[in-house]
């Protein structure tokens, strides 16, 4: 349904539009079958839907992996990709889009007036003559022009990392007003002109008069700026004429405008015939260009939306995907092929990206999506279940402690895990699913698998997202066998068993600063670490925390805990803050092979130990 919003509500505010200027012109002159309407018809169809995906093709086909890979080697990936707004609340994320997208597009729009190159774009909008300005002209230009406002606008979107429904709001919002301010009504009057733009103060800025020094209101939505820049003009009747000098020989008709300026490449051809057919082909071409050629797999949506920002510049294989239920649930024999051949101890705790995919639309198959609900709505893989980290840890004693098998149980339930389930976790980088798989392994006795490499492995093999809170699911039948005696993993079990393994390596796997006591985390008591823990990073155990998440190859892994003097047979302990990122280390341990008697993961970490009143270093 997400896709069809945007036309829906274009036809919907199309609609409200004929209907008022039928009843309440506020030029009754004025003609609302008019000369060359049937051109404007054609740019609010094309403009309104399938310039947007024509653009959106080009520049994910084209340009955004080289701007993507430009990035990553100069280092710039995380500084322009933050999400900086991607923590804030929906209704912030409204407002604070329309007001930066808004503030963005006024100054652009300044510059299509005031750069004569820009200018060249910006004349198709302006072609609107007498007797023509109406709420569908709205959408009279030239893709060119959008092509400089959507580059401009590329840094701050991104930057923010608003939510699809924010952006949703302001490009719905932002046609409402776009509507109105084209429209033959009669709007503008009260306090009101001084925030929102209007037909009265728009029409004023296709004035024919009008130049690169004296144009006037060049407001989108808000008129303010307009007012706070002193570029405002709102007098009480519209402009004797409307154009600009020279319009009334420019083209009047949708392809010729479309591809204008390039007619000015060819002055000497006068034809609007051979124009209209030399726009065409643009058209054409531009289309059959927007997406590379060959089969390109769609990726199983399983009843979703998709997400607003998708994976651009790498596809899958032709047979990336099951073709049916039956051939999907065949494929999940086929978990940890990947693993296994890449020597893996214990394979079947893994899944790669292109299993998964294969596998995709399974009956048994339940995906697990272990981050914050703003993150899974930005995006999540097609049928993901969400949860996060307080449904199966507790802060009641001691902050993170892992939850009892009940609880456990009832949480899978919950996520419809059913009797027979195969269970896949995956996060965003994060250590969260490697947290999961530990507390259901070793808690509940209960079986789950990681997809290696996450959402970014996904990602980066061109599948892909679902949009949006995810799908309803029912209540699951699955049942915990917890052990007999429950792993109490605190810290006096943690002592007993280091000394109950001579020579045992106590890891922390938390960051440097936390470790050396420099940094002291929030929910810890003190600062500083575990007298004779050696301090390994967990991130250190993946590939690049940047560019690819999957768990390093067992030799790498082997070299890494050699440079901590931790051999095959070395018993080992990890902690961290809360047993999060050391449960990633331990995983690392028990694909290396080491024996599961002989590597502890203690739940309570640094945030239980700091609360103890033992000695601490440094």
């Amino acid at each position: 349904m997400a896709a069809y919003l945007y036309p829906i509500s274009l036809a919907a505010l199309s609609g409200l539009m004929i209907v008022l200027e039928r009843f309440f012109p506020w030029r009754p002159e004025q003609k609302q079958l008019r000369p060359k309407l049937w051109s404007d018809v054609i740019h609010l169809v094309f403009n309104g839907h399938f310039l947007g995906v024509l653009l959106a093709g080009l520049a994910s086909t084209w340009i955004l992996p080289h701007v993507d890979r430009w990035l990553g080697v100069q280092g710039l990936t995380d500084a322009v990709y933050r999400n900086a707004a991607a923590d804030w609340p929906l209704w912030a994320q409204i407002i604070i889009a329309l007001v930066v997208v808004d503030f963005i597009q006024w100054c652009v729009h300044n510059l299509l007036h005031r750069i004569p190159l820009f200018w060249e774009f910006h004349k198709a909008h302006h072609s609107v003559k007498d007797e023509e300005m109406d709420w569908i002209v709205s959408f009279r230009f030239s893709w060119l022009e959008v092509i400089v406002y959507r580059s401009v606008l590329y840094l701050p979107l991104v930057f923010f990392g608003f939510r699809w429904e924010a952006l949703m709001f302001h490009a719905i919002f932002g046609t409402l007003i776009g509507h109105l301010n084209h429209a033959n009504l009669n709007l503008g009057h009260g306090p009101w002109r001084y925030i929102l733009n209007s037909p009265r103060m728009h029409i004023w800025h296709h004035d024919y008069e009008g130049d690169a020094n004296s144009t006037v209101n060049f407001g989108i939505i808000f008129s303010s700026w307009d007012w706070i820049f002193g570029t405002a003009k709102m007098p009480a009747d519209p402009p004797p004429h409307l154009g600009f000098a020279g319009v009334e020989t420019f083209p009047d008709n949708f392809f010729s405008q479309e591809i204008w300026p390039l007619e000015r490449l060819w002055p000497g051809l006068h034809s609007k015939v051979a124009w209209s057919v030399i726009g065409a082909l643009v058209m054409a071409a531009a289309w059959y260009l927007h997406e590379p050629r060959g089969a390109r797999p769609e990726t199983p949506m399983l009843g979703e939306s998709a997400a607003a920002s998708q994976p651009s510049g790498v596809f899958p294989p032709s047979d990336a995907y099951s073709a049916s239920p039956a051939e999907a649930e065949a494929a999940l024999r086929r978990f940890g092929d990947q693993a296994r051949a890449d020597g893996y101890a214990h394979s079947e705790a893994m899944v790669s990206g292109s299993e998964l995919a294969k596998a995709l639309g399974a009956p048994s198959l339940v995906l697990l999506d272990v981050r914050p609900a703003d993150r899974f709505a930005l995006g999540h893989i097609p049928g993901a279940r969400r949860l996060d980290r307080g449904d199966y840890s507790s802060g009641d004693e001691v902050p993170g402690l892992s939850r009892t098998p009940d609880e456990l149980e009832q949480l899978l339930r919950d996520r419809g895990v059913q009797r027979g389930s195969t269970v896949v976790l995956y996060g965003d980088g994060g250590p969260e699913p490697y947290r999961l798989w530990w507390t259901l392994r070793v808690v509940a006795d209960f079986d789950t698998r990681v997809l290696d490499g996450g959402l970014q492995s996904w990602k980066a093999a061109g599948h892909h997202v679902a949009g949006g809170d995810g799908l309803e699911v029912g209540s699951g039948d699955v049942a915990i066998d917890a052990p007999a005696a429950l792993p109490i993993q605190r810290w006096p079990e943690t002592s007993a068993f280091i000394s109950q393994h001579p020579g045992a390596k106590l890891l922390d796997t938390r960051s440097a600063i936390e470790f050396s006591g420099a940094e002291q985390h929030r929910k810890a008591a003190r600062a500083g670490h575990i007298p004779g823990a050696v301090h390994l990073d967990w991130v250190d155990v993946l590939r690049d925390t940047d560019a690819d998440h999957r768990l390093r190859q067992p030799s790498e892994l082997r070299e890494l805990f050699a440079s901590r003097g931790v051999a095959d047979d070395t018993p080992v302990v990890t902690y961290c803050q809360s047993g999060t990122r050391s449960s990633a280390v331990y995983f690392a341990l028990v694909q290396l092979g080491f024996n599961a008697d002989d590597i502890l993961n203690y739940d309570g970490s640094w945030a239980e130990y700091s609360r103890l009143d033992l000695p601490v270093e440094p």
